[in-house]
């Protein structure tokens, strides 16, 4: 749990989440996938503390706002799967109706935004979330084209 300040939140804007995906991308690469450990993310906390300021950030800020990112690119990857749904590659945004939107958010809370923004930094999220970071003798392991499956999820995507 992210600790506060006052009552006041960490707000993430697009600048700390580009900053944090980057870093994120940087150390699995540096680092053949291994994940940061607490010590890690509170030493990037300060970081961002000190490069940002306002409320402060926390090893655990960190840790929740990997979880939901992984989260929107899990969503982000199951909208893309889906062939029932309209996508405009201009706006890296997804088309259907209102009713096949609500289905999906209800599975995807995180996901809302992504109808009328896209996935920003979308690479960096593949590199973080589905690449195969492995290196050495783990390199050779079992592993599927981009990563993983797409979770199966019972949508109607219908664009009645």
């Amino acid at each position: 749990m992210s600790r506060k300040t006052s009552g006041e939140t960490y707000v993430w804007n697009a600048a700390k989440e580009k900053l944090f995906l980057e870093k994120l991308d940087d150390y699995l690469a540096s680092t053949g996938g291994k994940q940061p450990t607490g010590s890690i993310l509170a030493q990037w906390a300060n970081e961002f503390n000190a490069h940002f300021g306002g409320v402060p950030a926390y090893a655990g800020t960190l840790s929740q706002k990997k979880e939901r990112m992984r989260k929107i690119y899990r969503g982000w990857k199951a909208l893309k799967a889906n062939t029932g749904l309209g996508y405009d590659p201009a706006t890296d945004t997804v088309v259907c109706s209102d009713d096949a939107w609500q289905n999906f958010v209800h599975v995807f809370k995180e996901c809302n935004h992504l109808r009328y923004e896209g996935l920003r930094n979308k690479e960096l999220y593949y590199n973080i979330f589905d690449k195969n970071h492995a290196a050495g003798a783990s390199a050779f392991g079992s592993v599927t084209m981009g990563g993983g499956s797409i979770p199966s999820f019972d949508f109607d995507f219908s664009m009645d």
